[in-house]
């Protein structure tokens, strides 16, 4: 017989924002909850519906070394994940979840259901729901704790121009920036938000030898892109920027570029100035780019 149990938990964030914690989840619960998570896999896919994925648990989930699983459900316009288990559990022979996060001023309601067939006399899964509980609290201390730097560079170029050059990023960086991006491929889509791609990077970026990033923004009429590292900088928790490109406040022709970065440190480490610096080659770079107007083979 199939049973259902739900959980509404308040969290001090908004929903946008523990929504965007819950697309760096893979990261950060291994890091900030290492007895329950201690490592997620994906075998196919990135975190879209569809997606099969191996979560390693630690020791205060002795129930099962690792689970498989499905996400079903990833919607950014309702705030809903929802996935179901495939293998590992056996308490269960079925058992799937949803995650909502709804909007309720300045809070969020998180709410978790599961359905659920229990093996023999096995009741409901409290144990879980007290698991999903420390998830969602974990997610509302990464988001507060999270930090952002900006930086403007004033480029001789105009905002068409430049956004021109955007589009042939990945393949004029390693062409005139090696020592920084060794090659940019796409795993998934070709640049436009959803894509997933691989960066591997030069000898002057020793911290990460590729970092995977997920393109969340690529707005024409705003001239803004957006990114999130998935995987490679062990450095944050998460990580995600975005680059703005408007006219220029002073001369005509020019262009206000804006690097905004997103991010939650690990330990102590202190803010990406070492990142903003690198965006400031790339914004020089694509503005030599637009003026030279280079043909991209």
């Amino acid at each position: 017989m199939v049973h259902t149990v739900s959980h509404t938990e308040v969290l001090q964030c908004s929903a946008d924002d523990i929504w965007g914690a819950c697309k760096h989840a893979d990261d950060i619960l291994p890091r900030l909850m290492p007895d329950f998570f201690t490592k997620s896999v994906f075998l196919q896919g990135h975190g879209e519906p569809g997606s099969i994925r191996i979560v390693k648990l630690g020791p205060a989930a002795p129930h099962a070394a690792e689970v498989k699983e499905r996400m079903d459900t990833f919607d950014d316009a309702t705030k809903t994940l929802g996935y179901t288990v495939l293998e590992g559990d056996r308490r269960y022979s079925s058992f799937s979840a949803q995650m909502k996060f709804v909007p309720a001023g300045k809070t969020t309601e998180a709410i978790w259901t599961a359905t659920y067939e229990p093996v023999g006399d096995m009741g409901p899964p409290e144990h879980i729901k007290q698991i999903v509980v420390l998830v969602f609290k974990t997610l509302e201390r990464a988001v507060l704790s999270r930090k952002t730097l900006s930086h403007t560079e004033t480029l001789d170029a105009s905002p068409d121009a430049i956004w021109e050059a955007c589009k042939h990023a990945d393949e004029l960086l390693p062409k005139v920036m090696p020592e920084f991006f060794a090659s940019s491929t796409f795993l998934q889509g070709h640049g436009e938000p959803g894509s997933i791609r691989v960066v591997k990077m030069g000898p002057a970026i020793p911290h990460a030898g590729e970092v995977t990033e997920r393109m969340d923004l690529f707005d024409e009429a705003s001239k803004t892109l957006g990114y999130t590292v998935l995987q490679g900088d062990s450095r944050y928790h998460y990580f995600s920027a975005t680059m703005k490109f408007a006219p220029g406040a002073g001369a005509a022709g020019t262009t206000d570029a804006t690097w905004t970065a997103t991010y939650v440190p690990v330990g102590d480490m202190g803010p990406p100035e070492h990142i903003k610096q690198i965006a400031i080659l790339v914004f020089k770079a694509l503005a030599g780019g637009a003026k030279a107007k280079p043909t991209i083979a």
